[in-house]
């Protein structure tokens, strides 16, 4: 009878464990998916002053044909 009480132990601590494992990968599944739906994009913005227009389509790479 005291065999059967300990495997029947061993059995729960077992399942428990178990249990407790896959609740910790759910647990930090659902972390990172909030974090990452947290993540706000970069955005990089160049500001510089305007130049004449004359001037930007003298200095302009583009060829002249247009």
């Amino acid at each position: 009878m005291r065999t059967i009480n300990f495997i029947a132990l061993a059995v729960a601590l077992a399942v428990n464990a178990a249990a407790l494992a896959a609740l910790h990968v759910a647990m930090v599944d659902g972390t990172e998916r909030a974090l990452a739906a947290n993540a706000e994009a970069e955005y990089i913005v160049v500001t510089a002053p305007r130049t004449p227009a004359e001037l930007a389509h003298g200095n302009c790479p583009a060829p002249k044909a247009l």
